[in-house]
């Protein structure tokens, strides 16, 4: 993932939270990433906040952005 791509997942909405992107994409940023004996391990946020953790390219977690807003 680049630092910010456009993902064109089904339509423009977040394939997390389901929440219409807005202006016509939805952006995701890298935020981290890293290298560990599994693969290539990277964080990205979208714009609507939901985190994603993907490793070799694929998500294998995610989160929406209203459970982040609840963490300490």
């Amino acid at each position: 993932m680049t630092p910010a791509s456009a993902v064109p997942p089904s339509g423009d909405r977040c394939p997390v939270c389901d929440k219409p992107a807005p202006a016509e994409a939805l952006l995701w940023t890298l935020r981290s990433h890293h290298r560990t004996s599994e693969g290539e391990v990277e964080y990205c946020v979208g714009n609507c906040g939901c985190l994603v953790i993907l490793v070799n390219g694929e998500m294998v977690k995610n989160l929406p952005a209203g459970r982040r807003d609840e963490c300490p």
